[in-house]
C-alpha cells in the first residue's frame, strides 16, 4: 500500500510536470511568435492613422523576438506612402530606428506611438512637385489651374486666379523652410498679370503660410531640416543616443 501510494504521488508529480512543461511552452510560443506580431500590426495600425493613409509598411527586428513584447526593438523600419503631414502630404515618409524602446502600454491602450528611448531614430520624408501643388492650391483657394516648378533655387508656382470678374496669371516665387520645428511656404516675390490692382495690395492675398506645425511628426520627432531638391524637398528629423 505505501508503495501504491508513492507511485499514485509520482505520477501526478509527472503530470504536474507535464502540465508545467506544457504551459512553458505555450508562453514561449506565445511570447516569441504572437506578441511581437500584435506589436507590429498595432504599430502599423497607429501609424496609419496618425498620417492618414494606409500604405504603411513596418519591419521590426530583435533577437529574441520576445523582446518586442517589452517594446525592445534593435531595429526599426517603417514606410509610409502619401503621409499627411500637417497641411501638406508627403509622397514618402521613412522611419529608421536602432535600440529603440516602445512604451508598450502606451501603444496598447490607444494612447499613441511612443519612445521612451533610441540610440539613433531618423524620419527623413519625400515632398514632390504635386504634393506641394496640392497643399498650395489648397491654402489659396482663388487659385485655379496651380503648377509648381521646384528646385535647389527655390519654388515656383504659377496659377490662374478670378480677381474683379476677370483672370489674372499668378507668380508665386519662395522657399520651403523649417522654422521652430514647423514647415512653412516663404514667399519672396508675387507677380500678378492682367489684374485691375496692384502687386502690393494682392500680397496678403497670397503670401507665405504653414505647412505643417511643430508636434506633427511621429514618436516626437521635430523637424530639423529642409532641402530644396531637383523636382523635391526633403526633410529630415533625428535624434540619437538618449536614455530612459
Amino acid at each position: 500500500m505505501i508503495y501504491g501510494g508513492g507511485c499514485q504521488g509520482g505520477e501526478k508529480m509527472r503530470k504536474a510536470l507535464t502540465i508545467l512543461g506544457l504551459f512553458f511552452i505555450i508562453l514561449v510560443v506565445i511570447a516569441e511568435f504572437v506578441l511581437p506580431g500584435i506589436v507590429r500590426g498595432t504599430l502599423r495600425t497607429k501609424a496609419e492613422g496618425r498620417l492618414a493613409t494606409s500604405d504603411v509598411t513596418v519591419t521590426v527586428d530583435s533577437a529574441p523576438a520576445a523582446l518586442l513584447a517589452l517594446g525592445e526593438a534593435q531595429a526599426l523600419h517603417i514606410v509610409a506612402h502619401q503621409a499627411k503631414v500637417g497641411d501638406v502630404t508627403v509622397q514618402e515618409l521613412t522611419l529608421d530606428g536602432k535600440g529603440v524602446r516602445l512604451d508598450v502600454p502606451a501603444l496598447v491602450h490607444g494612447e499613441g506611438i511612443r519612445v521612451r528611448r533610441a540610440d539613433a531614430l531618423q524620419i527623413r520624408g519625400i515632398i514632390s512637385e504635386d504634393n506641394l501643388r496640392e497643399a498650395i492650391a489648397a491654402k489659396i483657394d482663388r487659385l485655379e489651374d496651380v503648377a509648381v516648378k521646384i528646385s535647389p533655387d527655390g519654388v515656383l508656382a504659377t496659377a490662374r486666379v478670378k480677381l474683379f470678374g476677370r483672370k489674372a496669371d499668378v507668380e508665386l516665387e519662395g522657399d520651403v523652410v523649417e522654422d521652430g520645428g514647423a514647415l512653412y511656404f516663404r514667399m519672396s516675390r508675387l507677380n500678378v498679370r492682367n489684374a485691375l490692382i496692384g502687386t502690393a495690395k494682392l500680397s496678403d492675398m497670397f503670401g507665405s503660410f504653414e505647412l505643417a506645425p511643430a508636434n506633427k511628426l511621429p514618436f516626437g520627432l521635430k523637424l530639423q531640416s529642409v532641402t530644396q531638391k531637383d523636382g523635391r524637398i526633403v526633410l529630415v528629423a533625428e535624434r540619437r543616443k538618449d536614455k530612459d
